[in-house]
C-alpha cells in the first residue's frame, strides 16, 4: 500500500507540473545496502533533460581542464564526491578536454567511488562530447575531428575506453559542422544509442535552425531527436538561451546544459585589481579572446553587480550561478572549480535561486541587457577547413608533437569530402590491386602504405578478388603493424573494400559466393574483415553492377553492413547512373542510407561515365567518385613506346590487353604525342596524367598503385602539379586525345554468374 501512494503522489506530481519544474531531491530515505543513500541532506533540486524522463541536478560539474593542468583521478575523486555529496549527479565531459585526460581521470573518479560505495553507476548521469578529437585543434587528422559518422562511431568507442565505461548517459555533438551532412550525424548519433553506448543526445553551441534540422530529419527517419542543447549563458551571453532558442522550446520542449556561468571567470569579481597569477586571463588562449562585452568592461561590470550580491547574502559567483539556475529553460548549469573548497562555495549558489526574483532580474537588466544580434555559426565549426588547403600551412602553424603517432611528413596533400558525407580523403589514395601470383609480403606493403602516408595519404583500398584475397591479408597486416609501431592508429587511416566476384577466382566461384545477393554481400563482408584483421572498414563498395539480383535487395543488404558496424559507408563500383539513380531513389523510399560514391575507371582515355554520364548524379545527389587506372593500364606512363617490356603488366597478362584496354596501339601512339606537355610543366607523363584526374571538382580521389617504393614517391608527386592543369593546358591535351563521348556500355562483368544458369 506504501508503494503504490508513493506511485501515485509521484505520478501525480509529474502530470500536474511541466517538464521545467523542479523535483526536490531526498536524500532521507534510510537504506543502508543503497551506495547514493550516503550522502548529506542537501538543497539541490532536479529537472528533466529536455523532453526526456532524466531527471538531473540543477547545477553540475565540469570537467574542462588545459592539457597542461596537473589533475589525477584523487583529485577528480575529491571534486566529485564533494559534489556528489551536495545533491549533483552530472557530470560533463569531453574528449578534447585535457586532450582525453579529463576523461580518463573522471573515469578513474567514477570507479573508484563505486568500489568505495559512494555511488553506483546508476547514481550518475555521465556525459562527453564529440567533435574537436583529442589530439588537439591542429595536431588532429582529417577524419579525427568533425560529426562524421567515422568521427563519431569511434570517437564514442575512444571516450568510452578512456573512462572505463560501457555506456555515457548523454552524448553532444560539440560544435556544428557544416560539412558533415546533419543527416549523417542524425544516423550516427542514433547508431551509437542502439548500441547501448548512449541513451540520449544533444548539440552543443548549434544554431537554433540546424537543431531543427536535425530533429525533423529525426522525425522523418523514426530516429531519436536531439533532447538537449549545451550552450553558454551567462549574464553577459544570453542570445542563444533567451531569444533563438525560444522556438525550440515550444516545439521541442529542447533542454539546455548551459556552461560558463561565471563568463569566463569574470562574474567572479577577482579580476578586478588586476589578473591574478595562474588566473585563466592571464594565459595566451584567454588574452587575446575577443568577447562582447570586452574583458575590461566586464570587470567593470562585475563590480557594478556586486551591491546586488550583497543584498542578497551571496557572492557575486553565486548570484551569477543562480541567475543561470532561474531560468526554467535551463536544465543544468556546468560549473567548474580548481579547488574542492572552492566547488563547496559555488554549489552554495542553489540557495540562492528562489531569491532571483522579477524585482532582482531587472536590476540586473538595468546594469547590463543583452541587445539579441543576428545568429553566427560558431568559429570551430570550420576547424578542419585547414585539410582542404595544404597541410603545410596547418603543420607549420602548428607542429605536432614528437610523441604522437599520426604525426606526418609535410606534403602538399590535400583533401575532399567523399561525397554528400562528412568524410574527408585525401586526393590521392592507394590501391591495393595485384596478380595472384606477384609475391608480396606484409613488410613490403607496410613499406609502401608507410610511404604514401607520410604524403599524407589516407585512403587505401583493396577488394576481396584482388590476388583471391591475398591483398586484403597483406593490407590488414600492414596496418596492424603500424600501428603496433606508432606509425598511425586505425582512426587515421580510410580503409575501403569492394565485394562482388569473390576471392575465389572469377571462373571457380560458387553460385552465391559471387554476386550482389544479400548472402554474398553479408558473408563476404565478415570474410573482407577476417582476412583484413579488422572490426570494421571506413566503405563498403558493390564492386560490379549485377542484373540478377534486385537492387533493392543489395541496397537493404548494404545498409545492414552499416547498421552492423562493419562500415560506415557504402558506394557502388562500376555501375551505370541509372542504377546508381535507381538504388538512391530505393534508399530514400525505405529511409535507408544512400550510397554515397562511385569508383570509376578515368582517365585521358576513359571519360564517358565520370564527365557526361554522371553529371546529373552530381547535381541531384552530391555522389562522390573515387576513380582508378588514372595511367589507362600502364599506357599514360610512356613506357610502352618501343615495346612491352619484361615484367610489365601486359607482358603478365596478355588477355589483359584486349579486353581491358582496346585501341592499345592508338593509346600509346597518343600518349607519345602527350610528353611535350607533360615536359612543358615540369613533370613526367605519368605525374601530368595523374594530375589531370585529380584536377577534376568531382573525384573525391584518385587511387594510384605502384610495384615499388621508389615508383610510388613519383607518383605521388603528382599532388605537385594540379595547380598547373589550367584550362588552357587541359585544351592542349583535348586537341591531341580527341575524346568523343559514346553510349553508355554495360560492365563486362555484370553476367559473371551467368554461366551458372
Amino acid at each position: 500500500l506504501a508503494f503504490a501512494n508513493f506511485l501515485g503522489v509521484h505520478s501525480s506530481i509529474r502530470l500536474a507540473s511541466s517538464k521545467a519544474t523542479s523535483l526536490v531531491a531526498s536524500h532521507t530515505v534510510s537504506r543502508s545496502t543503497m551506495a547514493s543513500t550516503s550522502v548529506a541532506p542537501a538543497k539541490m533540486t532536479y529537472r528533466f533533460l529536455g523532453n526526456s524522463g532524466l531527471l538531473v541536478s540543477k547545477l553540475a560539474v565540469g570537467s574542462w581542464m588545459y592539457r597542461e593542468e596537473e589533475y589525477t583521478v584523487d583529485a577528480w575523486y575529491k571534486m566529485m564526491t564533494t559534489a556528489f555529496k551536495r545533491g549533483v549527479n552530472f557530470f560533463d565531459n569531453a574528449e578534447i578536454y585535457g586532450n582525453g585526460l579529463a576523461e580518463e581521470n573522471m573515469g578513474g573518479a567514477i570507479k573508484k567511488g563505486i568500489a568505495d560505495g559512494v555511488w553506483s553507476r546508476e547514481d550518475l548521469v555521465v556525459t562527453t562530447k564529440f567533435f574537436v578529437g583529442y589530439k588537439g585543434f591542429t595536431e588532429s587528422g582529417p577524419n579525427d575531428q568533425g560529426l562524421s559518422r567515422k568521427h563519431i562511431v569511434e570517437g564514442a568507442r575512444a571516450s568510452l575506453r578512456r573512462m572505463q565505461l560501457d555506456y555515457v548517459d548523454v552524448i553532444f555533438c560539440h560544435r556544428p559542422e557544416p560539412y558533415t551532412p546533419i543527416e549523417e550525424t542524425v544516423r550516427a548519433m542514433n547508431y551509437v544509442i542502439n548500441q547501448g553506448w548512449a541513451f540520449y543526445w544533444g548539440t552543443s553551441e548549434w544554431l537554433a535552425s540546424d537543431i531543427r534540422e536535425a530533429c525533423e530529419i529525426a522525425d522523418r527517419l523514426g530516429l531519436i531527436r536531439p533532447i538537449v542543447e549545451q550552450s553558454q549563458y551567462n549574464i553577459f551571453t544570453r542570445d542563444k538561451v533567451d531569444f533563438e532558442y525560444l522556438d525550440l522550446y515550444k516545439k521541442y520542449k529542447l533542454g539546455l546544459t548551459t556552461w560558463s556561468p561565471l563568463a569566463y571567470g569574470t562574474l567572479t569579481g577577482k579580476y578586478t585589481a588586476g589578473k591574478p597569477d595562474g588566473s585563466r586571463f592571464t594565459k595566451p588562449a584567454f588574452a587575446t579572446r575577443a568577447m562582447e562585452p570586452t574583458y575590461d568592461e566586464r570587470v567593470a561590470l562585475a563590480d557594478k553587480l556586486k551591491p546586488i550580491a550583497a543584498e542578497l547574502g551571496c557572492s557575486l559567483p553565486q548570484l551569477a550561478t543562480a541567475w543561470c539556475v532561474s531560468n526554467e529553460h535551463v536544465s543544468t548549469v556546468l560549473i567548474g572549480a580548481s579547488r574542492p573548497e572552492q566547488l563547496e562555495e559555488n554549489l552554495k549558489a542553489i540557495e540562492f535561486v528562489d531569491k532571483i526574483t522579477p524585482e532582482v532580474k531587472a536590476k540586473i537588466d538595468a546594469i547590463y541587457s543583452v541587445v539579441p544580434t543576428v545568429p553566427e555559426m560558431n568559429p570551430l565549426a570550420f576547424l578542419r577547413k585547414r585539410h582542404l588547403i595544404s597541410r603545410l600551412l596547418s603543420l607549420e602553424l602548428q607542429p605536432p608533437p614528437a610523441t604522437m603517432a599520426s604525426t606526418t611528413a609535410a606534403t602538399k596533400m590535400t583533401h575532399r569530402f567523399l561525397g554528400n558525407s562528412g568524410l574527408l580523403v585525401s586526393k590521392l589514395s592507394l590501391g591495393s590491386w595485384m596478380f595472384p601470383s606477384e609475391k608480396n609480403t606484409v613488410d613490403a606493403w607496410y613499406a609502401m602504405m608507410k610511404i604514401a602516408f607520410k604524403h599524407g595519404v589516407n585512403f587505401f583500398d583493396t577488394a576481396e578478388n584482388y590476388a583471391l584475397g591475398r591483398a586484403d591479408e597483406l593490407m590488414g597486416g600492414a596496418i596492424k603493424k603500424g600501428i603496433e609501431e606508432g606509425a598511425w592508429c586505425r582512426e587515421d587511416l580510410v580503409v575501403s573494400a569492394k565485394l562482388f566476384s569473390g576471392c575465389k577466382g572469377f571462373d571457380t566461384g560458387t553460385p552465391n559466393s559471387q554476386g550482389l545477393s544479400r548472402k554474398h554481400m553479408i558473408e563476404g563482408t565478415q570474410a573482407s574483415l577476417q582476412r583484413l584483421g579488422l572490426e570494421y572498414v571506413d566503405v563498403i563498395f558493390c564492386h560490379h553492377p549485377e542484373p540478377y539480383t534486385p537492387i533493392e535487395e543489395s541496397v537493404r543488404a548494404m545498409n545492414y553492413v552499416i547498421e552492423k558496424g562493419w562500415a560506415f559507408y557504402w558506394g557502388t563500383s562500376n555501375w551505370s547512373a541509372a542504377d546508381i539513380a535507381e538504388a538512391c531513389e530505393i534508399a530514400d523510399r525505405l529511409g535507408l542510407i544512400r550510397p554515397i560514391v562511385e569508383q570509376s575507371q578515368y582517365n585521358l582515355f576513359a571519360r564517358n561515365r565520370v564527365e557526361f554520364e554522371f553529371v546529373d548524379l552530381y547535381k541531384k545527389y552530391k555522389l562522390g567518385l573515387t576513380t582508378w587506372s588514372p595511367l589507362a593500364f600502364g599506357t599514360l606512363t610512356g613506357k610502352y613506346s618501343a615495346e612491352i617490356p619484361d615484367g610489365s603488366r601486359f607482358s603478365v597478362d596478355a588477355v589483359r590487353k584486349s579486353t581491358f584496354s582496346r585501341g592499345f596501339e592508338q593509346n600509346v601512339e597518343t600518349a607519345d604525342k602527350l610528353k611535350p606537355i607533360a615536359e612543358e610543366l615540369g613533370c613526367s607523363l605519368a605525374q601530368m596524367a595523374i594530375a589531370w584526374c585529380v584536377s577534376n571538382e568531382h573525384v573525391s580521389t584518385v587511387v594510384v598503385g605502384a610495384s615499388r617504393p621508389a615508383q610510388l614517391e613519383e607518383n605521388l608527386k603528382a599532388m605537385d602539379f594540379v595547380s598547373k592543369l589550367t584550362p588552357e593546358v587541359k585544351a592542349k591535351i583535348d586537341a591531341i586525345v580527341n575524346f568523343v563521348p559514346t553510349l553508355p556500355q554495360a560492365d563486362h562483368l555484370q553476367l559473371l554468374r551467368s554461366r551458372h544458369l
